[in-house]
């Protein structure tokens, strides 16, 4: 762990005991799709200095894995602080894949939210923009979970279809128009998801990749739907003296790469280098592989095969810009806190649900179990504990979110959480650097049928074991049957270009990392069939 001293201004802090009769707020930032692409985790390129900024007030937690990597599941994972095995859900809220956060609670008894859990310890629990994933739970994003009666008011799609003049998505009138004409067409034939997406891309302009027009932050959702109203919380509620429990969701960067034409002004497009590697690795693990590449049937992005690489670059820019944006709102945020005098106060949390290939593996997306898809930034600062410090050898996981905010807010967590509290590491008092991390995708074979792929992250190597599973309408029943296994050494292979769990020479890291694996898993069970058993 290291003590980072930052060349610009420090948010407030105050360093001692927060008092019993003084609660601090939280204000939970969640970003979509955000991988550590931010100046604190020293990429060289992207500009984020609010982020930087609350990164000097708190901790910076440089390995960091979600659970899943995808939005909904990973958020429910990261809201319950629990795992997906634990739950049930392993993924969106639609056909065989459904697990609501109702049949959720029905699975897990006594199960509660981050914003349900606060709500009930005399908080009050408002969210703005995407917090939850609506598809996962009811369309106010669990509204028992919130104070006011209509939960987050938030529709996912407006960000990429809007209908209306304010919302999220496209500004450019000719794409707006576009849209429009084709939504007759949906209506009129009531398409739904993924109907409607892949009708959508057969029309030439409907879904462009990115949009740079000049137009105020307000113009777009990140800056109007969610931040606007969270600003006015903060205003109002710091005066009430009531602790507030902020959940504010911005939906970028997520495809498509939409910012204000500021943003993009901020870089130079050479400035961006494509991925090297853009193939999967050598002696692979076909079902490890995904066929969903997230930015195929966005224009102008060919259906398949390579992607022109100075359209990559063009992406990367976007993705870039989009970032910049949203670090931006951040920074609104944080300076209203100071204005209204609670930023000593509150303890800030800033997460993405999980990262995002940017051309690796030739993936625009994410949906696997690799790095790239699972690593999330994590920056949590606390008014009782002294800022600067970058962790950067403990192992972390997003589903330790719940345990963390209920110490750091002097809360007992609640008795069923599988994460573990990072407070203590925020403090100093402890650091396990032998922690493993575990992720999880759950993949639909043709000829395997269902199967789950574990990956358990060490600081050095990702071990990943794919099982047969028995997938009954979302129950899922875990067997031993193991189909494939996956090893990457970080350490000599940071792109993960080869597998290496066939490897003789890796026989003893296997053994050891298998046996690591069977005890963090205790509930899978016994290898009946090990198709990895050298």
């Amino acid at each position: 762990m290291k003590k980072i001293v930052y060349m610009f201004a420090v948010l407030a802090v105050s360093v001692g005991v927060i008092a019993a009769e003084s609660k601090p707020n939280v204000l939970f930032i969640a970003v979509d799709d955000l991988k550590p692409w931010l100046g604190c985790y020293d990429h060289p390129v992207v500009k984020t200095p609010n982020i930087d900024r609350l990164a000097a007030s708190g901790t910076v937690f440089r390995n960091t894995y979600c659970q899943v990597a995808l939005c909904g599941p990973s958020r429910m994972s990261v809201l319950t602080g629990l795992r997906p095995d634990t739950t049930g859900i392993y993924s969106m809220g639609s056909g065989w894949a459904s697990q609501q956060i109702g049949a959720a609670r029905e699975r897990v008894p006594g199960l509660k939210t981050i914003p349900q859990y606060f709500k009930e310890h005399g908080y009050t629990s408002l969210g703005f923009g995407k917090v939850f994933d609506s598809r996962n739970t009811d369309k106010h994003q669990d509204a028992v979970s919130w104070s006011n009666k209509g939960g987050v008011r938030w529709d996912w799609n407006t960000d990429l279809y809007p209908l209306k003049p304010v919302g999220g998505g496209y500004q450019d009138p000719v794409t707006r128009k576009i849209l429009d004409e084709a939504y007759k067409e949906v209506t009129r034939l009531k398409m739904e998801k993924p109907q409607r997406t892949a009708y959508l891309s057969t029309i030439e302009g409907a879904r462009p990749v990115c949009e740079a027009l000049d137009l105020p932050d307000e113009a777009y959702a990140e800056g109007n739907v969610m931040t606007a109203p969270a600003l006015e919380v903060i205003r109002q509620h710091s005066k009430n003296g009531k602790p507030f429990f902020l959940a504010v969701g911005y939906y970028k960067p997520h495809l498509p790469f939409v910012a204000p034409k500021k943003y993009w002004d901020l870089y130079d497009p050479e400035e961006f280098e494509i991925e090297p590697v853009q193939v999967y690795p050598k002696d692979g693990v076909a079902v490890a592989e995904t066929d969903y590449i997230e930015a195929r049937g966005f224009h102008p992005v060919p259906e398949e095969g390579p992607i022109p690489e100075a359209l990559q670059r063009h992406m990367l820019h976007g993705y870039a810009a989009c970032v910049s944006y949203v670090d931006a709102q951040v920074g609104k945020l944080l300076q209203a806190l100071e204005e209204s005098g609670v930023a000593d106060n509150t303890i800030i949390c800033l997460w993405g649900d999980h990262g995002f290939h940017l051309g690796d593996k030739q993936v625009w997306g994410k949906h696997t179990n690799y790095e790239q898809a699972t690593e999330a930034p994590l920056i949590i600062s606390s008014p009782a504990i002294p800022g600067g410090v970058v962790e950067d050898a403990a192992m972390t996981e997003l589903v330790d979110l719940f345990p963390t905010l209920c110490e750091l807010a002097g809360l007992e967590a609640p008795e069923k959480t599988d994460g573990r509290s990072l407070a203590g590491i925020m403090r100093g008092e402890e650091l396990d650097a032998g922690k493993s991390a575990i992720s999880q995708y759950m993949r639909q074979d043709e000829e395997l049928g269902s199967v789950m792929g574990w990956a358990m992250r060490t600081s050095r190597y990702r071990y990943v074991e794919w099982r047969r599973i028995v997938n009954d309408d979302g129950n899922v029943t875990w067997s031993g049957n193991v189909v494939g296994c996956e090893l990457y050494d970080y350490k000599n292979d940071p792109n993960e270009t080869r597998n290496l769990a066939t490897s003789i020479e890796h026989r003893g890291v296997m053994t050891e990392l298998q046996q690591e694996f069977d005890r963090v898993m205790p509930h899978l069970p016994d290898r009946s069939l090990d198709t990895c058993d050298h």
